[in-house]
């Protein structure tokens, strides 16, 4: 029993005589502002957005889709001259001559003469009908076409919205991050101060502020590169401001991967388009047959002529003519290779299409229903990160754990963080993708294309 006698009586000995805490010799962490982009004169963006106005903004402002409706006028435009060989053509022909002999005496004569013609192709053994189909077929085709450019451009929109909604979250972590990387330098300052502490302990924080203090910074370059991505992809300026709002992807109506799978094949505008441009490739091919067919048209014109006066005389024709190119050299045995290729073409993109719409539809199941699984866990994680960093400060404070302890969990947190928003950002991206896989629009959304003339003139 000596021993623990004499020890009490010489600590507080030790205690009057302790050495003042060694200061150590720490620079301290500077605070940097955010970067800003200063904004258009003009804001298309006055309000906080979801992603389906993101998406409705894209479709009236994205210069992809004033290409894609360019090219569904052309197709229009084709479609309305092949349609014109059905019905008649009228002419109208007038001219003024003199005739001189030159070798003979004699006056020359001269006088005015016009003419109206009027023709109709009769009969072509369907070639020119089967051309107004072909052309026809090529337009929806077009029409097609641009409804997969408006999903296409809308799932891209939608993607890159929630990826910056993501990265500010993020941003709103590392902000956090910084937040109790000081409150633990302090922490570490005051159990220094308080002779309980190492110098070691406060350059380690100060340390942790330092890393925290650049993934900050990190983290706000990628959110404003990420805004300025989201406004090039809408067809806005680059440099808009972007408040986005809350608010999820519906859920799918269906779990049932074959319903989802026939939704799609009935509904992708890429399988519609490739059915489609088979039957035009079918029509080319009749057309190719009939390229040397014999056509029969009738014909009527009405002429008036006279020296002086045009009316003078007046006469009238009308006819039935037949013409047959009974040899050609060989070019409609080569359009029907050419036509027969074409269809052979088609088939093939149909049951690629078929196969794209199947893989997509599998691949965004998986994902969606991954990222479900990730959110649930990273929610858990969120929560005993927390609880865990409470504890390891805790400790510290009452000085029965070491700093480290403390940094630890604090890592273990922002980490468990950065997965929560991860997963949530792949659950809203993976419901977009099966959206777009199966065809669908969303809450409304619908990408039917304006007309832009009428295909009927």
């Amino acid at each position: 029993m000596k021993y623990p006698v004499l020890l009490l009586s010489v600590l507080p000995g030790l205690a009057l005589g302790q050495t003042p805490p060694i200061k150590p010799n720490m620079t301290p962490v500077p605070t940097p502002a955010p970067v800003s982009l200063p904004g258009p004169a003009s804001d298309v963006v006055g309000k906080p957005i979801r992603a389906e106005d993101a998406a409705r903004i894209a479709l009236r402002e994205q210069p992809n889709i004033l290409v894609a409706r360019a090219q569904l006028l052309a197709a229009q435009g084709r479609s309305q001259e092949a349609r014109a060989a059905l019905y008649p053509t009228a002419s109208i022909s007038a001219d003024y001559s003199r005739f001189q002999n030159i070798h003979n005496s004699g006056s020359g004569s001269s006088g005015f003469n016009s003419s109206l013609t009027v023709r109709q192709l009769v009969f072509d053994f369907g070639h020119t009908l089967d051309l107004v189909r072909q052309a026809t077929s090529q337009e929806a085709v077009a029409r097609h076409n641009l409804t997969a450019t408006q999903a296409d451009l809308v799932l891209q929109v939608k993607d890159a919205f929630y990826g910056y909604a993501q990265d500010q979250q993020l941003v709103k972590v590392q902000e956090a991050n910084v937040t109790n990387t000081q409150a633990q330098l302090v922490l570490a300052q005051a159990r220094l101060s308080s002779g309980l502490g190492a110098p070691a302990d406060v350059l380690q924080a100060a340390t942790n502020l330092g890393s925290a203090t650049q993934s900050l910074t990190q983290a706000r370059q990628t959110a404003l590169n990420s805004r300025i991505e989201l406004a090039l992809l809408m067809g806005i300026d680059p440099r808009t401001p972007i408040e986005t709002a809350t608010g999820d992807e519906p859920v799918p109506s269906s779990e049932d991967v074959d319903g989802l799978v026939a939704t799609a094949l009935s509904n992708r505008p890429e399988i519609r388009a490739a059915q489609t441009s088979l039957r035009a490739s079918g029509y080319g091919l009749n057309a190719a047959r009939t390229s040397n067919a014999p056509t029969v048209s009738l014909s009527a014109s009405v002429g008036v002529r006279g020296p002086n006066d045009p009316f003078a005389s007046t006469s009238g024709t009308l006819g039935i003519g037949l013409n047959w190119d009974i040899f050609d050299g060989g070019f409609s045995g080569g359009a029907i290779k050419s036509a027969r290729a074409n269809v052979m073409t088609a088939q093939a993109d149909l049951k690629q299409a078929t196969l794209t719409a199947v893989s997509d539809v599998s691949q965004s199941y998986v994902n969606l229903k991954s990222a479900e699984q990730r959110e649930a866990v990273a929610t858990t994680q969120v929560a005993n990160a927390a609880e865990l960093v409470r504890l390891a400060e805790g400790r510290f404070r009452a000085g029965v754990a070491i700093f480290l302890e403390v940094t630890n969990a604090q890592t273990a947190l922002v980490q468990a963080q950065v997965n929560a928003i991860n997963a949530h950002t792949a659950v809203q991206q993976a419901r977009a993708q099966l959206q777009r896989a199966i065809g669908a629009g969303v809450n409304g959304l619908t990408f039917a294309p304006a007309p832009l003339a009428s295909s009927k003139k």
